[in-house]
């Protein structure tokens, strides 16, 4: 760090050995040394400008210029303890911003336009009810490990699960890691935050007679087919709405998943964005011949009576719910649960695991392990097999 005058300049001796003082030297004989402690001064007839120039830790320069010397100093000793915060959380000094001002400049640079409709809906809804009332307007520099507690606290306060604390303090380290690329962090003052431990997963699904029940209730549905179709390949819903039949092999036999329609309508991607294949069982077949010779569409498999293809948003609440209330089902699911109902019942017929995960999409083993279990029937029947006396 130095502090000099703004004209020819030479270096003297500073009371810190990290700083040093500079001032002016015109070539003028009217002038006076006025000696101040552990400083060089000059004073001329020509007013003299106070120049600061801070080297950051990470290399960057910033260079200001004072009339006084009073001002220069105080500027000089807040970036002394700008390096003594550096020094002790690695806060560099250009974060000063709002947290709230910077992550809405985050939003609009790094994810509108960039992600899904429901992503920027949800990064939203994350920052606005959990995070902005918490740290909207704390400065960077002066975000901690306790405002990521503080937000956890208010969070389990209200009630929410584990899981989505988890999720509102993932989007709170996003921000504040863009923060570091953008320098306006030198590191991540929440980096290595643990997250909650979260309560397994308890899968829902339906049994073979749930099953039985639900089909012969909805055989002349026109969402008949549908069903049939999630329910033997364990497709998600925007999947099975986002099937076209230029991905319908009946030459192989198999379905090319590699699209999915959602609120924001069709995509030409998949969750995991990569596509997958799924063999079609003699039921799959069936329903899907017969919906190729009756199609009312050149594109959509499923689509409405007019040839429309099918509302995302109204499958479950308008259809499917209606449909297993007016069943006389006592469990009733989520249309998401059919998945479940599938790989459940795969593992449950001797299935394994690494098929299953080709089959379901998962990028990750451990995903499919929530499937390595068996119902109670199943392991009373496997338990008869040992019969020590």
């Amino acid at each position: 760090m130095t502090f000099r005058e703004s004209s020819q300049e030479h270096k003297v001796s500073d009371i810190e050995s990290d700083t040093a003082l500079f001032h002016s030297n015109r070539g003028t004989s009217n002038r006076q040394q006025a000696p101040t402690k552990g400083t060089c001064m000059t004073k001329t007839r020509t007013k003299a400008k106070y120049r600061v120039d801070v080297r950051l830790p990470d290399g960057r320069r910033i260079s200001k210029v004072f009339d006084r010397k009073y001002d220069a100093e105080k500027f000089k000793t807040e970036m002394k303890i700008e390096k003594l915060r550096f020094d002790s959380s690695g806060v560099t000094i250009n974060n000063l911003i709002p947290f709230k001002d910077f992550a809405e400049d985050w939003f609009q640079n790094n994810v509108k336009n960039r992600k899904s409709p429901q992503t920027q809906r949800n990064y939203i809804g994350d920052l606005k009810n959990y995070i902005y009332p918490v740290v909207g307007d704390t400065k960077l520099k002066d975000i901690n490990i306790r405002h990521a507690r503080a937000i956890e606290n208010k969070m389990l306060e209200l009630g929410k699960h584990p899981r989505t604390v988890n999720k509102v303090i993932m989007v709170f380290k996003t921000v504040l890691n863009d923060a570091v690329r953008s320098d306006n962090l030198l590191k991540n003052p929440i980096k290595g935050y643990p997250e909650l431990s979260e309560p397994p997963k308890d899968l829902t699904y339906w049994s073979k007679e749930e099953i039985k029940i639900f089909l012969d209730y909805v055989k002349n549905d026109p969402f008949y087919d549908l069903y049939v179709v999630t329910l033997n390949s364990g497709m998600r819903l925007g999947e099975v709405l986002g099937l076209l039949w230029d991905k319908i092999d009946f030459v192989n036999g198999q379905i090319v998943v590699s699209r999915s329609l959602g609120r924001s309508g069709l995509k030409h991607t998949t969750k995991t964005h990569k596509s997958r294949f799924i063999p079609m069982n003699a039921k799959v077949r069936t329903v899907l011949e017969k919906c190729f010779k009756e199609r009312l569409n050149d594109q959509f498999v499923f689509t409405e009576a007019n040839g429309d293809h099918l509302d995302y948003n109204h499958v479950t609440e308008r259809h499917f719910m209606v449909a297993q209330r007016e069943a006389g089902l006592s469990k009733i699911i989520r249309f998401h649960d059919l998945r479940h109902t599938f790989a459940s019942h795969f593992m449950m017929n001797g299935g394994n695991l690494y098929t299953l995960q080709k089959l379901l999409g998962h990028s990750d083993i451990q995903t499919t392990m929530i499937y390595a279990h068996l119902d109670a029937e199943f392991l009373k029947e496997s338990i008869s097999l040992i019969g020590f006396e």
